[in-house]
């Protein structure tokens, strides 16, 4: 169940990505659609938590673990992350490109994963790094370059840009494993989403204002409803990350949630393709390949276990 939950939710990652993408084009800054994106996320979490004393029993006991050190600062700052990989996102994607973009954060994802899983920063404990685990993360990288490939050739190569969604992906790992341990904490995947988009709009708040005061500009808000719905999706995939975390590990998620976002671009490309060939061979062969490097990782550990069983 948890597997199939964390390749559910990177589908509505997808998804997601397609809507604030969208909302990106029609106000012509992708700073301030992230904004609105973690703003809706936000305002609909205040209404789950502020109306129900239990939920917010949840969010306090974030600030009282803290405040009676039982957590650090640094624990609760997951959402920082997120904020920071949105805006980075925002800057580098129109200049290397979404497949390079791609690359470099799921390549930043593998690595940090088995390094997260190694020193037990989650709460799923320490995980060794093997051969199998290696070869996995490995596989899962060939696999996104072989689904993106066809739009590398309209990517640009520049240094600190790649350098920089490098740097992001490899945080997505750290995000996940903080989340996991202020779930543990608050008991509650609600409470710890509300502190990751408390966090994350505070750093694009700063990120956006910086860019406005640079002469940037925010375009007409357009009336389509469904373009404000990347919020409630972004909700769903932190409070679900933050719930199977524990069970699954750093790399076994981030390889279902990979795998997800494949499949969820797949039919987004099926259904509302957004250029001609957008749906091809490639997006197809590289999706059912990282279900091979799942089946490594997941084959791999239950054979482990069953090894410590007997």
């Amino acid at each position: 169940m948890y597997a199939l939950l964390a390749i559910f939710i990177g589908a509505l990652t997808a998804i997601q990505s397609r809507i604030n993408g969208q909302l990106s084009i029609d106000i012509h800054n992708g700073l301030a659609a992230a904004l609105i994106s973690f703003l809706t996320g936000w305002a609909i979490l205040f209404l789950i938590i502020f109306t129900r004393r239990s939920e917010r029993n949840s969010l306090f006991s974030i600030f009282r673990a803290w405040r009676h050190r039982k957590i650090r600062i640094w624990e609760i700052t997951g959402g920082l992350i997120g904020g920071a990989f949105v805006s980075t996102q925002s800057i580098t994607v129109p200049t290397i490109g979404v497949a390079l973009f791609t690359i470099c954060v799921v390549g930043g994802q593998t690595v940090s994963s088995l390094i997260v899983d190694k020193v037990g920063l989650s709460p799923s404990g320490k995980k060794r790094i093997t051969l199998p685990r290696v070869i996995a993360a490995i596989a899962t990288l060939i696999s996104v370059v072989i689904a993106v490939y066809p739009d590398l050739k309209s990517s640009t190569f520049r240094f600190l840009p790649l350098i920089a969604a490098v740097i992001v992906g490899t945080g997505v790992s750290v995000q996940q494993a903080l989340n996991g341990r202020v779930k543990a904490i608050s008991n509650s995947a609600f409470a710890t989403a509300w502190m990751n988009f408390f966090m994350g709009t505070i750093i694009i708040s700063i990120a956006l204002a910086i860019k406005l005061l640079g002469g940037a500009t925010i375009g007409k808000l357009p009336t389509n409803p469904w373009l404000y719905t990347g919020g409630s999706l972004g909700l769903i995939f932190i409070a679900v990350s933050a719930y199977i975390i524990k069970s699954l590990g750093i790399l076994n998620f981030i390889l279902l949630n990979v795998t997800g976002q494949l499949f969820g671009a797949l039919a987004c490309d099926w259904i509302a393709p957004t250029h001609k060939g957008a749906l091809n061979a490639y997006l197809i062969t590289g999706t059912l390949l990282t279900l091979g490097s799942i089946a490594i990782s997941r084959g791999f550990e239950s054979k482990v276990a069953n090894s410590a069983r007997a």
